[in-house]
């Protein structure tokens, strides 16, 4: 939707929208907490999905509806799709530049997700307080809101590859003080870092697909990115855990997840230019590139 709405300022539109994950990493274990204290686990689930109806689904069903403009080809054409700019599923699950950002992606994934599903066990094995160790997260979710929304800024005005080699190096830079075992409130600002990179790669993946693959079949495209990028969450917990089983450390799998960022980031430098940058102002998808608003 938020692909369809908006063209010139795609990226920071996906960052803002985005962000909105980041409040609930912040904000929602904390209400879950207070919920079970106050009423009991199964009230808990009932006052979560009420949460859900009314600040998820009640916005969505008052709010959320086509573009004017896609409305219109819907109603001058047979199949309003097939006149948006972007190549047909099949046609971009062949190029090299779907199957890097997919790779790319999930690599980020399996690192970023996989550091910070394991970040309060990390610090309460360090000797820091459960409660302080917990907070991380609440650290890490305001972290990616930010991140969600600077990267989405700058995707709009810098060339993408070069705003995701920056997106990475920052959580590169925050797995590996996790590694390097410091103290002190080192572990707080490098859990901070890491939410700064998971704040940037899901827009990031949205903006890129839109720009090098089009928006005809966005929602097939980015759907199946998206799994895979779902299955790297898990992968990466995953690895995290069997590190510390046999190592009885995270260490290896910090420094194997540094590595997979710096994989993440070769295959993303060379995408090279947009195939379906931002049109001129007052153009209209589905319009001749030389046709008059």
């Amino acid at each position: 939707m938020i692909a369809r709405w908006f063209d010139r300022m795609r990226g920071l539109a996906l960052g803002i929208a985005m962000a909105g994950i980041g409040v609930g990493t912040a904000i929602i274990p904390k209400l879950t907490a207070y919920l079970v204290v106050a009423y009991g686990w199964r009230l808990a689930y009932v006052g979560l999905a009420i949460t859900i109806v009314v600040f998820s689904w009640l916005p969505v069903a008052l709010f959320v509806h086509e573009p004017a403009a896609f409305e219109e080809s819907r109603k001058r054409h047979d199949s309003a799709v097939a006149h948006l700019p972007g190549l047909t599923a099949r046609e971009a699950f062949r190029t090299w530049r779907w199957w890097a950002m997919t790779i790319a992606f999930f690599l980020g994934a399996v690192a970023i997700n996989g550091t910070l599903t394991h970040v309060v066990a990390l610090l309460a094995d360090r000797g820091i307080p459960l409660p302080v160790a917990a907070s991380a997260l609440f650290t890490a979710g305001f972290a990616l809101i930010f991140g969600r929304m600077i990267s989405g800024w700058c995707l709009d005005y810098f060339h993408g590859p070069y705003v995701a080699l920056a997106s990475f190096i920052i959580p590169i830079a925050g797995i590996l003080l996790l590694a390097s075992g410091a103290g002190g409130s080192v572990p707080m600002f490098a859990t901070a870092l890491c939410g700064v990179g998971i704040g940037a790669e899901v827009d990031m993946m949205a903006f890129f697909i839109s720009r090098y693959m089009g928006i005809k079949a966005f929602g097939k495209v980015y759907g199946t990115s998206f799994a895979v990028f779902v299955i790297g969450n898990g992968i990466g917990s995953l690895i995290a855990g069997i590190s510390f089983d046999n190592f009885r450390s995270y260490t290896p799998a910090f420094l194997l997840f540094a590595g997979a960022l710096v994989v993440t980031c070769a295959l993303l430098l060379p995408l090279g230019r947009y195939a379906y940058p931002a049109q001129r102002h007052g153009a209209r998808f589905g319009e001749p590139k030389g046709a008059t608003a």
